[in-house]
C-alpha cells in the first residue's frame, strides 16, 4: 500500500545519509503519479516548503488548460506553484521525446537552489520500462541499473521516493483520496517506445510472469551495486593515471582494455558528457595501444570527443565558434560576448595594471581568429614574434590554436585572448582581456 506515512518514512530514510531538504520541488505534470506524490507530500506537514513546478510543453491544444488545472490543484493542497513554457523553436537534433526531456531538465536546473530536493514521481513500473528500454538499446551495467533513488542534481539533489511503489498502489491512493488528475492522450501513442512497451509488451509479459516489476526491480538493484563496484575500481585507476579529463597514455596502457573503457565511461559521466557508442569506445582502446608522440588522433561523437597530445589523452566537450563573430567590433562597455559552444565568454574590464590602451580599446577592437602568418610584439618581449611559434612554445593545444580570439586595431594584433597583449598597444590602467569559462588551452 501507499500513504503519507509510507512517503514520510521513505523521505526520512533518504535524508539519513544526506542533509535534510531546504525545499521540496515537485515536478508536477498533473498526471496521476505526480498528483499522488504532491498530495501525499502536502499532508506530511514536516515544515519543509513545497513548490510544485509544472512544465507546459505547448505541444497539445489543451496545454494551457492543463497548466491551470495544475495551478488550481497545487494551491488547493496549500502548495506554491510555478510554471514554465518550453521553447518550441529549440531543437537538440535528438528527436521530440529527448528534446522535450532535455528542455525540462534545463528548466529544473535553472530553478533548483542549493539544498533543494527535486522530487519526481517515477515509480516501480517506470523502473521496469526504463530497464527494458535500456536493455533493447544495448546498454551495459549502468543502463541496467535504470533509475536511481537519489543523485546529485546541480546545486541540489534529484530524489525519486516512489521507486519501490507499484503504479496500482498509487492509483488506489489517488482514488481513495478523491484526487483529480489529467490523462494525457499522448500516453496512448504507441509510436513512442516507452508507450509501446507500457501498453503492448509489458501486459503480455505480466500475464506470463506475474510480479514482473518486482523481479526487474531486483535486476536494477543488483546492477546498481555492480555499477558502484566498477566505479570504485575506476576511481582507483584514475588516481594512478591522471585527472578526470586527462590521462597519461603510458600509465593508461598498463591497464587491461576493459578497465581502460571503464575509466573513460566513468570520467565522461562525471563530466556530464555522453559516452561514445561501443564501436568507438573499442576504437579508443586501439588508439591507446598504437599511440605515438607524433600522432594527433581524434575520435568524436555527439557532444564529446577524445584527443591525444604529447603523451596525454584528453576527454573534451564538443566546442565551436560562432561564425558571425569574425569582423565584429567589440567595445569595453559592451556586455560579455559568447564565443560559441563551450568556448566561454569574453569581455574587457578596466584595471590599474598594464593592459590594453584605453584610447585604442574605446575605438572598438575587431574580433578575429588566426589564419596563419600573424606576428605580435608581446609585453616584456624584445622583438616581434610569430604567433605560431608562441603558441607552440606555450604548448597550447593544436585543436584550439585557431579558436583563440584575437582583438585587432587597424589590422594589427592588440591581444591574443588572455595570453599576450601587444607592447605598442599597452598602457598602465588599461583594459584587461577577461575570458570566463574558457576551455583548457595549455598542457600543464
Amino acid at each position: 500500500m501507499f500513504n503519507q506515512l509510507t512517503l514520510n518514512n521513505i523521505l526520512t530514510s533518504i535524508s539519513l545519509g544526506n542533509s535534510r531538504a531546504i525545499r521540496y520541488v515537485v515536478a508536477y505534470s498533473g498526471g496521476m503519479d505526480s498528483t499522488a506524490l504532491l498530495y501525499a507530500l502536502s499532508q506530511i506537514g514536516d515544515g519543509i516548503p513545497i513548490i510544485a513546478i509544472h512544465i507546459n510543453h505547448q505541444i497539445n491544444k489543451e496545454s494551457d488548460t492543463w497548466e491551470q488545472h495544475c495551478r488550481k490543484n497545487a494551491l488547493s493542497y496549500g502548495v506554491n506553484f510555478e510554471s514554465f513554457k518550453i521553447d518550441l523553436n529549440y531543437n537538440s537534433g535528438k528527436g521530440l521525446e529527448a528534446t522535450l526531456r532535455e528542455s525540462r531538465y534545463k528548466i529544473f536546473q535553472d530553478f533548483i537552489m542549493e539544498g533543494d530536493w527535486l522530487l519526481t514521481a517515477h515509480h516501480q513500473s517506470d523502473q521496469t520500462e526504463t530497464l527494458m528500454l535500456n536493455l533493447f538499446r544495448g546498454s551495459g551495467v549502468s543502463g541496467l541499473s535504470a533509475i536511481n533513488t537519489l543523485r546529485k542534481f546541480y546545486s541540489g539533489n534529484l530524489v525519486r521516493p516512489l521507486l519501490e511503489i507499484n503504479r496500482k498502489y498509487l492509483k488506489e491512493y489517488a482514488l481513495k483520496n478523491d484526487l483529480s488528475w489529467l490523462d494525457d492522450p499522448s500516453n496512448y501513442d504507441n509510436d513512442f517506445d516507452r508507450n509501446y512497451l507500457r501498453n503492448k509488451i509489458i501486459p503480455q509479459l505480466e500475464d506470463r510472469w506475474p510480479s514482473l516489476d518486482k523481479r526487474l526491480a531486483k535486476v536494477a538493484k543488483f546492477s546498481f551495486e555492480a555499477k558502484l563496484s566498477i566505479e570504485e575500481l575506476a576511481k582507483i585507476d584514475l588516481e594512478n593515471t591522471g585527472t578526470i579529463d586527462c590521462y597519461n597514455i603510458e600509465l593508461l596502457r598498463d591497464l587491461p582494455k576493459t578497465r581502460q573503457r571503464n575509466l573513460i565511461r566513468y570520467s565522461l559521466n562525471k563530466m556530464n558528457l555522453p559516452s561514445p557508442p561501443f564501436n568507438q569506445l573499442m576504437e579508443i582502446t586501439k588508439i591507446i595501444t598504437k599511440y605515438s608522440n607524433d600522432s594527433h588522433p581524434l575520435i568524436s561523437w555527439k557532444g564529446a570527443q577524445i584527443r591525444c597530445y604529447r603523451d596525454f589523452l584528453y576527454l573534451l566537450p564538443k566546442s565551436s565558434l560562432n561564425p558571425e563573430l569574425k569582423g565584429q567590433k567589440y567595445f569595453p562597455h559592451n556586455d560579455s560576448l559568447c564565443l560559441g559552444e563551450n568556448m566561454g565568454q569574453i569581455s574587457l574590464v578596466p584595471s590599474q595594471k598594464v593592459g590594453i590602451d584605453p584610447n585604442i580599446a574605446e575605438l572598438g577592437l575587431e574580433i578575429n581568429f588566426r589564419n596563419g602568418g600573424e606576428n605580435i610584439h608581446p609585453i616584456d618581449s624584445k622583438h616581434d614574434r610569430k604567433l605560431k611559434k608562441l603558441l607552440q612554445e606555450r604548448k597550447v593545444f593544436p585543436w584550439l590554436r585557431d579558436k583563440i580570439p584575437l582583438l585587432l586595431h587597424k589590422g594589427e594584433i592588440v591581444c591574443v585572448g588572455d595570453l599576450w597583449t601587444a607592447e605598442n598597444f599597452s598602457k598602465v590602467n588599461g583594459y584587461i582581456f577577461k575570458w570566463d569559462q574558457r576551455p583548457r588551452l595549455i598542457q600543464l
